[in-house]
């Protein structure tokens, strides 16, 4: 070895003369190039073979002509579902909206009749989970994917494909939005840094100057979920929290965030992002803070998508599949959701507050949109039991 990498040290130890190191050189050159010819066909045909296949499930979609999509109705949500008619105009959706138990109510109705009327459904994971998935009613989504862009898992954030059913293949998870972190301080009396835990909350210095929205308020317990699953936190953290720093409880977010603002409480715990940083704009010294050593959550809302066995129209399903998880569909899907995209080859630039809401590549975060942390009974119950003993001393 002289120094040189693989190919040329080959070269070298064939022999003195120059005829027979040409000849060998001619000869790995001729492999190399034979080698190099053989993937290109393979590319070619590779691509050939997909777009020859997507061609013909277009094709016979706008035959069938139709596709049914049960999903959420809110605006946003409502008109990026609707968003495919026109990239495929010949294709016609048949939407119907209603919340994820509703829907259920609906669709296993149907199955019960024997009546195969939906293909796809948007939305919240739990019941698509829970109910779909554990009925057995749903295809697994990697078969379906045609579009190499789709295919392809290094376009999608932690460079995978990312499921919420225990097998990973019929609950796809196309958005996910970072949390809002521990939540807001007034900065003229916390300084930034100064708290970077949870744990951080305890110190006595903060005893009787922290706010937190009631739990009970308008389902807010479902707030605590990343708190109570926390592997870092838990029903230890929780219980400590609410005996030992004589938390504030309320239920107008926004008067809340005016008495922060006003140096009445010195933090306002799981204060939502976007009320942080509306006052903050009106010129009142609040900031949002986060905790690197726990972590945040990934809430994945309802940018859940799946397909239904027995689909009426199977090839209209794969094409609306693939568009929604394409670049386009998940373009369309931030820009009138305003909700983050798991793609990371999209611009960001539509999310409003990008800085925070994108999750980091590499960073701690719990996924809590799982099924596994779906059931927050015990969280209200431990919640509930502290809270009567803190009222009895």
């Amino acid at each position: 070895m002289d120094g040189q990498s693989g190919l040329n040290s080959t070269w070298v130890d064939c022999g003195q003369e120059m005829k027979g190191w040409c000849s060998v050189k001619k000869s790995v050159n001729a492999n190399l190039l034979a080698i190099l010819l053989l993937d290109v066909v393979f590319a070619m045909s590779v691509r050939a073979d997909w777009k020859q296949d997507w061609e013909k499930t277009v094709a016979a979609a706008e035959k069938e002509g139709e596709v049914s999509i049960y999903g959420q109705p809110r605006a946003g949500v409502g008109k990026a579902i609707l968003a495919f008619k026109d990239a495929y105009p010949k294709i016609k959706i048949n939407f119907v909206g209603g919340s994820g138990s509703d829907l259920a109510k609906k669709i296993m109705a149907e199955k019960r009749a024997d009546k195969h009327l939906v293909d796809l459904s948007i939305g919240g994971g739990g019941t698509m989970v829970l109910v779909y998935h554990k009925a057995g009613l749903l295809q697994p989504i990697p078969p379906q994917l045609i579009l190499p862009e789709v295919v392809d898992q290094t376009k999608w954030w932690s460079k995978k494909h990312l499921y919420s059913d225990p097998e990973g293949q019929h609950v796809f998870m196309a958005q996910g939005d970072a949390g809002s972190g521990i939540g807001a301080i007034n900065t003229n009396l916390i300084k930034p840094g100064e708290i970077d835990s949870w744990w951080d909350l305890l110190e006595p210095k903060y005893r009787g100057k922290i706010l937190m929205t009631d739990p009970d308020s308008a389902g807010n317990i479902g707030n605590w979920r990343f708190i109570y699953y926390s592997p870092d936190l838990g029903a230890k953290f929780i219980r400590r929290l609410l005996t030992e720093t004589q938390v504030t409880f309320g239920a107008n977010e926004h008067q809340m965030m005016d008495w922060l603002g006003a140096g009445k409480y010195s933090m306002h715990v799981l204060a939502k992002l976007e009320n942080t940083e509306l006052a903050r704009k009106q010129g009142l010294p609040v900031r949002q803070i986060f905790s690197d050593k726990e972590g945040d959550t990934i809430s994945t809302g309802s940018g859940h998508i799946i397909t239904f066995k027995n689909a009426p129209h199977p090839n209209a399903t794969k094409v609306y599949l693939n568009w929604f998880l394409s670049r386009d569909g998940q373009l369309a899907w931030q820009k009138l959701t305003g909700r983050n995209s798991f793609r990371t080859d999209i611009s960001k630039d539509m999310i409003l507050y990008k800085d925070e809401q994108v999750p980091k590549e590499g960073a701690k975060y719990l996924l809590s949109s799982l099924p596994q942390y779906e059931d927050i009974k015990p969280l209200r119950k431990l919640v509930d039991d502290v809270l009567a003993q803190v009222k009895q001393k």
